[in-house]
């Protein structure tokens, strides 16, 4: 399993390169958020990193609809931003159990039901009349401003009022 999800890191950054650099003036939305006007940032770089990667690959999403991509690459992308976000959401959890965040399972839960979602998404994009894109991106979009602006933040800002300590570790992404 490895090797593959090296071999589709490998495809993606391969096709990044190719078809999504010269429309970098497509972006959908940004880290400071031009849709809403909102930074996204929760004060923790680490985790400021994961979003806006995550940022990124919404992004490509859209760019890869405003040059007419095949479904098959907005499937493949799709599946790599599930890929992150699963681990980036292991992360996030594993961060929040450090100072025992009393939240912790609400927070969870909406991990539980993204991935349900997107992964019903990505299995949709298969079947003979498939989601429109579109309204995958759109998803996409709402639901990481609202999670990163509502659910992220808070459980920064209980961790610093509390003055707790905690380290947000990487995790390999090819296990």
């Amino acid at each position: 399993m490895a090797v593959a999800t090296r071999k589709l890191v490998s495809d993606y950054n391969c096709f990044y390169s190719i078809n999504f650099k010269k429309h970098s003036h497509l972006k959908l939305m940004e880290f400071t958020d031009s849709f809403s006007n909102k930074n996204l940032s929760i004060g923790n770089n680490d985790i400021d990193d994961d979003h806006t990667k995550l940022i990124e690959i919404i992004n490509d999403l859209n760019d890869l609809i405003q040059t007419r991509g095949t479904r098959e690459d907005f499937a493949r992308i799709l599946s790599l931003m599930t890929d992150y976000s699963l681990t980036h959401f292991r992360q996030e959890e594993l961060y929040m159990q450090e100072f025992d965040y009393p939240k912790f399972n609400v927070h969870k839960k909406s991990h539980l039901e993204y991935i349900y979602k997107v992964s019903n998404y990505n299995l949709d994009l298969a079947k003979k009349n498939p989601p429109e894109p579109q309204e995958i991106v759109d998803f996409l979009r709402t639901w990481w401003q609202n999670h990163i602006l509502m659910l992220d933040a808070a459980y920064e800002k209980y961790r610093k009022q509390a003055n707790i300590e905690a380290t947000y570790r990487k995790i390999s992404r090819l296990k």
